[in-house]
């Protein structure tokens, strides 16, 4: 019965990075990903950047939690989701100044 769980258990992560591959797959085929990090004036944006890397960071650190101990989901570390809130913060924070900050002359 282990060999059966085992195989099991394998076989699920493979079908799942199987459709993570697939969909990454397809997503950079067809998906423009200039929006992503560039501002609506068409700038690269710091906030949009750093926001970025920590998402993606932070994914990739659950995931690595994830599988070291599949058998439940690893909690959150405190100092993971303060980050975050701190990331989206200055994010906020930078897209207020542009929206209500002071204005070049035109």
């Amino acid at each position: 019965m282990s060999l059966l769980a085992t195989v099991a258990r394998w076989e699920m992560i493979v079908l799942v990075a199987g459709f993570g591959v697939v969909t990454l797959w397809k997503l950079f085929q067809s998906a423009s990903f200039a929006g992503l990090i560039r501002s609506s004036d068409g700038t690269i944006s710091p906030a949009r950047i750093q926001m970025l890397v920590l998402t993606v960071l932070t994914a990739l650190q659950y995931l690595l939690a994830t599988i070291k101990d599949p058998s439940h989901l690893p909690a959150v570390p405190q100092g993971l989701v303060m980050g975050i809130g701190g990331s989206q913060a200055l994010y906020l924070g930078a897209k207020a100044w542009s929206i209500f900050g002071p204005k070049g002359k035109n």
